[in-house]
């Protein structure tokens, strides 16, 4: 919008008379939610942009002669839609919108050298200022931003990342990356905050914590991406003191930050702790601060978590791995066994074996009361352990102790090792009928030796003839026709015909049954 010419008291006395208060209302709200994208200038009047809402509407504003403006909603004239345009555009030339909504200049914030009837753009943000700064100007732009519904709590964050960012893009790439770090950080507790307004409404439940994970996702993501690229070193030695008041934000976010999302927080603290802020003396910094905090008995109860779990996590980047276990078991509240995925996927990824095995062996007493919901997770890290080292025996007790739970990874264990019987036992032992295991695997133990299904055979087609009701019956009929098979291929068939007479005298009384049998040809 560099060519574009504003005359801001004209804005505010002559185009604000064009829409009628009740509009205008409208309008702010639509600019508030977000609703303006696509804004383009044409020479130094022309305007056009697209505006959200039932429908999705095009805007061209001829600033020289208003008249000529138009939308292309119903309304069609001097519409909520252009008010909302105004409103954008005049943000985004560093004008206070307020005020064009208001109709009057807040001539009290001038400076006594400007003229009253004109008002300069807020300064933008330089490489050369401090985060403080660039915060301040952050804050003017969006300190202020209010949802409506839970749909524009995406919609402004969004909104305020790409005008925010794109700001820095002449920059050089070190002080780039730490402005792009400090907008992501922003966005986030500017998120917190907007969304703290809506906890106390149903809404918030139903709508709104989503649109927050989805933010905090596409935050993290630029988080990731930004220091993927940033030169880390020469960010301490050039900008210091920009990456000691970054750390100093996020720890304001993770002690005073909504408690619903406390594990965020610490998301958010565990990757840059362990990408950005490296230096070995802010580290002893940080360590002593986190000790103070949990020495504060006023301190609150998520500062502490937020203490614990801090210290617990720059223990480990320096792996010491027993004071994080003991400020786990010390600690005055439960940590969920998933908490710790994060670090074991770090040990795999930088093939740490057996300190993975060490970590494991630590986590197996809280498995035994989280194995329904964290086990396939745990044995898969013990899979790959024992893929690394010799752990086989070990393993096979992890398994056998987290049953029945662990069902699906020790049958697949047992089968690797062609321990068909021990797989057929393990099966009975469960009480499994054929339609709870897995069809290749008794496919696979068919073609390997089909004297071990048997028994399952033998216990399936009971519990589906007790079942009585026909679908099951003819269940059981399809598994006599298996284990005829089966028993013709062990030259055993006499067998079967005895079981089958003794199947056919014991459920006598069934006559569905019996008719199901008839129907299969398996008895006159």
């Amino acid at each position: 919008m560099q060519e574009l010419e504003i005359d801001w008291p004209f804005w505010i006395k002559r185009l604000r008379s064009e829409f009628d208060k009740v509009i205008l209302a409208r309008g702010w709200a639509y600019f508030n939610e977000g609703a303006v994208r696509d804004v383009q200038v044409e020479g130094t009047s022309i305007i056009k942009a697209r505006a959200d809402g039932t429908s999705r509407y095009k805007v061209a504003l001829d600033l020289k002669s208003f008249s000529r403006s138009s939308c292309t909603c119903p309304y069609g004239y001097n519409c909520k839609h252009m008010a909302a345009v105004l409103f954008q555009v005049a943000k985004q030339m560093g004008y206070d919108p307020e005020e064009l909504r208001l109709g009057k200049m807040k001539v009290e914030q001038l400076p006594l050298d400007m003229p009253s009837k004109t008002k300069q753009a807020n300064k933008l943000p330089e490489p050369t200022d401090s985060c403080e700064k660039w915060l301040t100007y952050f804050h003017k732009q969006y300190g202020n931003a209010k949802i409506y519904n839970a749909f524009s709590l995406e919609e402004v964050c969004l909104r305020a990342w790409r005008e925010l960012n794109k700001l820095a893009d002449t920059w050089e790439p070190t002080i780039r990356g730490l402005y792009d770090v400090q907008v992501a950080l922003y966005v986030i507790k500017l998120c917190d905050t907007m969304a703290g307004s809506k906890a106390i409404t149903y809404d918030f439940y139903q709508n709104t914590n989503y649109y927050v994970k989805r933010v905090l996702r596409h935050a993290r993501e630029q988080l990731e991406a930004t220091l993927h690229v940033l030169d880390v070193s020469r960010a301490y030695k050039q900008y210091g003191g920009h990456v000691k008041d970054l750390s100093a934000y996020l720890a304001d976010i993770c002690e005073n930050g909504s408690g619903l999302y406390l594990y965020d927080w610490l998301d958010l603290y565990k990757l840059l702790w362990s990408q950005l802020f490296q230096d070995e003396d802010m580290l002893a910094l940080e360590t002593t601060r986190l000790r103070q905090l949990l020495a504060d008995s006023e301190a609150s109860q998520q500062a502490h978590q937020v203490a614990t779990l801090g210290s617990i996590h720059l223990d480990i980047s320096r792996s010491e791995d027993e004071n994080a276990w003991e400020r786990a078991d010390n600690g005055k509240f439960e940590i969920e066994p998933d908490y710790w995925f994060d670090y074991l996927n770090g040990f795999v990824f930088e093939s740490q074996w057996d300190r993975l095995l060490t970590w494991l062996r630590w986590l197996k007493p809280e498995m035994a009361w989280n194995e329904r919901v964290y086990a396939n997770e745990f044995l898969h890290y013990w899979r790959l352990a024992a893929e690394q080292r010799d752990v086989e025996k070990e393993q096979r007790e992890v398994m056998i102790s987290l049953l029945p739970t662990s069902y699906d990874n020790y049958a697949k264990f047992l089968l690797s090792k062609g321990e068909y019987q021990e797989w057929a036992d393990l099966c009975l032992l469960l009480g499994l009928t054929t339609e709870h295991i897995d069809t290749a695997q008794l496919k696979l133990v068919e073609k390997t030796n089909v004297r071990f299904l048997l028994p399952i055979y033998h216990h399936a087609i009971e519990a589906f003839i007790q079942r009585k009701n026909r679908p099951d019956y003819i269940q059981a009929i399809k598994l006599l026709k298996k284990l005829a098979a089966a028993y013709k291929k062990l030259k055993l068939t006499s067998r079967f015909e005895a079981y089958l007479g003794q199947i056919v005298k014991q459920y006598a009384k069934y006559r569905a049954f019996t008719e199901e049998l008839r129907k299969g040809n398996l008895i006159p």
